[in-house]
């Protein structure tokens, strides 16, 4: 599949694919194993921008230190790194193409797209003092007028190169990887949805904590063609990961998976076992059943059988999505969801169901 780009605002922002996730060591990053990225195919396209090429093998060339410092493993984390470069420097790229075409530098043509686009008016002030009224605090507009002038005469540089940006045709030509994950183990959503999520997750990482609003707002979003299933990863350096991925899978037992996984969101400090057994009783399980579920460990080879199955998807750290089997890796906004559901639910023919933003409260 080639996607097609036409950039507005910043810079493919929507294509930023780094936040925040948990890594084996228990830190929020580390390096990935040292096994070297596949060489690429010399003739094979990475991008075009206004029918210019970029190869993989000029692209892999200007990113072979981050190659080298990463030890790209797998075909997501080599995608992850190509496209990161890619959101950084075609903007760049652009402008620089466009400057060689009016036959003039960088920063001349950013001053001619500055003048043409005229001083701020009295009303652009007004307009501005409106919309962000309260973030003023309360001031007065004849007290602020000059400095939001001030303002928004230093944004005409980003307005100019968003409107070159936005003539820009920019051609994506690397495909995301998709990755084969069995969607088994705990699940809300319909079964016959046109879209899947399994989520692999932690219940002492931070992170996995953050993004839990965030796919209920998802699912909250696309109630009727989003499924999501959950499957555990407790990593090494968070002891206390795994008694709770086998308490909540005894909770799964008496159908109370996700109470139990909203309350191990909600107080990540009581993940002791007896609080894994006193959160058991206050959400009315049959506590003797729970108990001996637990202690017995019933579910510990489904959770070696996850940990196996993240590691051959080429997770390294939690959370880590795989929609339709597309990765998400780190707790990353909604909209990054959104973008990938809408092209999978357009690439399978359905019309997407979707119920406005979406709501949650944020785990505390």
């Amino acid at each position: 599949m080639t996607l097609r780009i036409f950039v507005a605002g910043s810079a493919l922002a929507c294509l930023v694919l780094f936040t925040g996730a948990c890594r084996p060591g228990g830190g929020p990053s580390a390096t990935a194993p040292e096994t070297a990225a596949a060489p690429s195919e010399p003739a094979q396209l990475a991008a075009e921008v206004n029918g210019t090429p970029i190869t993989i093998a000029e692209l892999d060339e200007q990113i072979k230190e981050d190659l080298f410092r990463s030890r790209a493993r797998n075909a997501s984390e080599l995608y992850a790194l190509r496209m990161r470069f890619l959101e950084r420097n075609l903007a760049d790229r652009v402008l620089e193409m466009e400057a060689k075409r009016r036959n003039t530098s960088v920063e001349s043509l950013l001053e001619s797209e500055v003048a043409a686009l005229g001083p701020v008016t009295d009303e652009e002030v007004a307009l501005f003092y409106t919309e962000h009224e309260k973030e003023l605090g309360g001031v007065g507009f004849e007290d602020t007028r000059e400095r939001i002038r001030d303002f928004l005469t230093d944004q005409r540089e980003s307005q100019a190169r968003q409107k070159i940006l936005e003539e820009a045709d920019i051609v994506i030509h690397i495909d995301q990887p998709r990755v084969a994950v069995a969607a088994t183990g705990p699940a809300k959503g319909p079964e016959d949805a046109g879209v899947t999520i399994v989520e692999f997750s932690d219940f002492e990482c931070p992170f996995c904590r953050r993004a839990a609003p965030t796919i209920a707002e998802v699912l909250g979003k696309y109630p009727d063609d989003v499924r999501l299933v959950y499957r555990q990863f407790p990593l090494p350096g968070h002891r206390r990961a795994r008694p709770a991925a086998e308490a909540a899978l005894c909770a799964a037992e008496q159908d109370a998976f996700w109470p139990y996984h909203d309350r191990l969101f909600a107080n990540a400090q009581q993940l002791a076992d007896e609080d894994l057994l006193r959160h058991a009783e206050e959400l009315g399980l049959d506590q003797k059943r729970f108990a001996e579920c637990f202690e017995a460990r019933n579910f510990s080879k489904q959770i070696d059988a996850d940990v196996a199955a993240a590691r051959a998807a080429g997770v390294t750290g939690t959370p880590a999505f795989f929609i339709n089997g597309l990765m998400i890796s780190g707790a990353k906004p909604a909209a990054d969801f959104y973008e990938i559901i809408d092209r999978e639910l357009e690439r399978l023919g359905k019309s997407p169901t979707a119920q406005g933003g979406g709501t949650s409260e944020p785990a505390s």
